[in-house]
């Protein structure tokens, strides 16, 4: 699949037009080569992180509830900010980038005889 049919897949809401495009241009220049054949699902969660960040509406909310109102109805999602607060916990986007990224880098391993 292309990167704009798998960011179609993933959320039909989004409109693919020039801006897209240019976005998923940025987004192969940043991603790394470790994704290997999943480099277009890599691109493609890069972009709708970016865009999930810009509206900032529910498929931005990543993280447990920070703070909750009855009235009116207000919620806050994410991590609280600390030096270990990563720039994709900010998404449910950058979330799975996150996890797709750590699923395959490869730990350094003792071995034994």
């Amino acid at each position: 699949m292309t990167v704009s049919q798998i960011i179609a897949a993933r959320n039909p809401d989004v409109v693919i037009d020039a801006r897209v495009d240019n976005l998923i241009i940025l987004a192969d220049a940043q991603t790394g080569t470790i994704y290997d054949t999943q480099r277009n699902d890599a691109i493609a969660l890069l972009v709708l992180h970016w865009l999930a960040l810009e509206n900032r509406g529910a498929a931005a909310a990543a993280g447990s509830i920070k703070s909750e109102k009855e009235g009116d109805l207000a919620r806050s999602y994410g991590t609280t900010s600390s030096k270990t607060s990563h720039y994709l916990d900010q998404t449910t986007w950058g979330l799975q980038l996150k996890a797709l990224r750590d699923g395959l880098i490869m730990s350094a391993r003792n071995r034994t005889i």
